[in-house]
């Protein structure tokens, strides 16, 4: 059988053209008031423990079963803005599809329990990314998206904390945030997590993902929190994501946040699509041969 390859430069740098934002900083801490919104609530008393504070997170996840934003922004300078969609039920259905008025349909990132996928209009050659779950550790899927399928909730403020994982903490740094500290396993070896909670409302502002020598993996920050009305849960209105070692950043406005309404086609929602003209290649794939960055 022949070997197919993916050009690594290709299928990043189009993620980068799809993906970058303008003139994104870091958020700073997170107030307790914001223009036009009722003050977030306070969540944590003085001096929280860290089972105090893993508590308070799990809760606010575990207050949303699912989660859909129809009205998402994904800001791309030098070109038309992107309209997006988000729809998220935990742990590892997620779907984040973007277009333009002018091209239609431009990006489209799932999972579902069995598999996630990745199709990107522009990508040379013309294909559809997937890949089982079960072989992702395996397979040239972690080269390309090194981030796992079901920590994609984590990026819309639906974080959890693993049992089987090791966590210390927390520590409180110099702007008055609190740091947890976890040491996680995965096919690469152990991984090292960084997440910043702020010492007021319990909220999760910032996560970051190292490997054991310091590398930065993967980052997400939240910002613009609103209390749910129909969960209760507290979410973000801001992500923002970076994946330093593939050269992808992007930035995603969510608008109007629903959840734990029923989706009104599951079926379809959570279904790799096929988009024609693009040829399925699975990433499990070992004739699948991910290439070195070039010119």
């Amino acid at each position: 059988m022949k070997a197919t390859t993916v050009p690594r430069f290709v299928a990043l740098g189009v993620m980068l053209v799809a993906f970058a934002s303008s003139g994104a900083t870091c958020p700073q801490v997170l107030r307790g008031y914001q223009v036009g919104v009722m003050p977030l609530p306070r969540v944590l008393p003085p001096d929280p423990s860290l089972d105090q504070i893993i508590s308070a997170i799990h809760d606010n996840t575990q207050r949303v079963r699912n989660y859909m934003a129809p009205q998402a922004v994904i800001s791309v300078p030098g070109v038309p803005r992107l309209s997006a969609q988000v729809a998220c039920e935990p742990p590892r259905r997620f779907r984040l599809r973007a277009q333009t008025s002018m091209s239609g349909n431009e990006l489209d990132i799932g999972s579902n329990d069995d598999l996630f996928w990745l199709w990107i209009r522009r990508h040379d050659p013309p294909v559809m990314l997937f890949c089982r779950h079960d072989q992702y550790a395996q397979s040239s899927a972690r080269r390309l998206l090194p981030i796992r399928a079901d920590w994609m909730p984590e990026l819309l403020g639906l974080v959890s904390f693993n049992p089987a994982d090791t966590h210390e903490g927390p520590l409180q740094l110099a702007d008055g945030r609190l740091e947890i500290r976890s040491r996680m396993l995965s096919p690469e070896g152990e991984l090292l997590k960084s997440t910043l909670v702020d010492p007021t409302t319990g909220l999760v502002l910032e996560q970051h993902l190292f490997t054991p020598a310091g590398e930065r993996l993967a980052s997400v920050r939240t910002t613009q929190h609103r209390v749910d009305p129909t969960s209760g849960a507290t979410l973000p209105r801001k992500v923002e994501v970076s994946w330093p070692a593939s050269g992808v950043n992007f930035e995603l406005s969510l608008k109007a946040v629903t959840t734990n309404m029923p989706a009104r086609d599951p079926g379809q929602l959570w279904q790799m699509p096929a988009y024609e003209g693009y040829e399925p290649i699975d990433l499990a794939d070992p004739s699948i041969v991910i290439s070195p960055k070039n010119n």
